[in-house]
């Protein structure tokens, strides 16, 4: 195996534990949280609070499972297009923001799928108006700054972008 297919099962390794991370406390906040019950975890920080989301941040376009499923799948082609500028070493703001944005893509659609067109989010943040987020959020978040930061100023100078 050369060198960049070692990198990109590296790649693969750590979407698979970001995914799992992200399963596994959506499955512990279900199994052990009570719904209409709040946690406060750091009082005027963050609490948990179960939440399941038909839609997207702010539950816009709720119950639009089609169209979520049509997106999520663009965005899976175009990660998969992507991954030819996958390079840990070379090129790592691009790959952590790759492995974060498919992680926090792929561990959203499989709550899709699941659970009838929902997302299952748990955290809230009490300091400011913030839409219930989950691992799977987080995960995208952090992914689409780093390409931005990447695109912007970043050393390769978003050469993935210039080659495409």
């Amino acid at each position: 195996m050369n060198m960049k297919g070692k990198k990109m099962i590296i790649g693969l390794i750590l979407i698979t534990v970001g995914i799992a991370i992200d399963q596994i406390t959506k499955y512990l906040a279900f199994r052990y949280l009570d719904y209409g019950r709040e946690y406060k975890c750091i009082p005027g920080l963050f609490r948990f609070e179960l939440v399941k989301n038909p839609g997207a941040a702010w539950g816009i376009l709720a119950n639009q499972l089609w169209f979520f499923i049509v997106i999520t799948i663009i965005a899976l082609v175009f990660l998969g297009y992507l991954a030819k500028y996958f390079d840990i070493k070379e090129n790592s703001l691009f790959s952590a923001s790759y492995i974060l944005i498919t992680t926090g893509t792929l561990g959203n659609f499989i709550d899709r799928i699941l659970y009838n067109g929902e997302v299952r989010d748990f955290i809230t943040f009490d300091f400011m108006s913030f839409p219930s987020f989950n691992f799977a959020d987080m995960a995208l978040t952090v992914g689409v700054f780093f390409l931005a930061v990447d695109i912007l100023f970043g050393q390769s100078g978003a050469t993935w972008i210039k080659s495409g």
